[in-house]
């Protein structure tokens, strides 16, 4: 795999999605390429790169979605990275009142041009987590950052 176009494939068929089983609370429904994702605090669009329809297809999914979610109530996340198509997605959430988020970029490479030892600021120290000390700190450092409260109590 040498091309950007085939680790971008591959990006694609590994890291979209959601989870194949809901948690409690939580339900999948389809609506042609796309996922919902409804419940729990915010909603979730997922769908493959390329979501199949254009120009007035595209508005008609858009607003299902947009509507759909309004009808509960609940805020919505429909991310958007820089490779999917079509090209006037992002403009057509746009135009249906969705609110532009931070910019979702994917940065692939091959390990061989990759693999070298990282440049740490002075006092940094880069060490392989292999305890279950070591994620609840993590955890808790997630918590404190994002102002997440409960995510170190869920590592056990």
């Amino acid at each position: 795999m040498t091309t950007v176009a085939a680790l971008l494939a591959a990006y694609d068929e590994h890291m979209r999605g959601v989870e194949p089983k809901p948690r409690a609370g939580v339900r999948y429904e389809r609506d042609g390429p796309l996922l919902r994702v409804a419940g729990g605090h915010r909603g979730y669009i997922c769908g493959p790169r390329d979501v199949g329809a254009t120009g007035a297809e595209l508005d008609q999914l858009i607003a299902r979605q947009r509507d759909y979610f309004a009808r509960r109530g609940q805020a919505v996340r429909w991310p958007v990275r820089a490779h999917d198509q079509p090209a006037g997605l992002t403009a057509g959430l746009r135009a249906a009142g969705f609110v532009p988020g931070q910019t979702d970029t994917v940065l692939v490479g091959l390990t061989a041009e990759l693999d070298t030892d990282p440049a740490l600021p002075h006092g940094v120290v880069l060490r392989w987590v292999t305890a279950d000390a070591d994620m609840r700190r993590i955890a808790a450092m997630q918590s404190a950052v994002w102002g997440q409260t409960g995510v170190g109590s869920a590592m056990s």
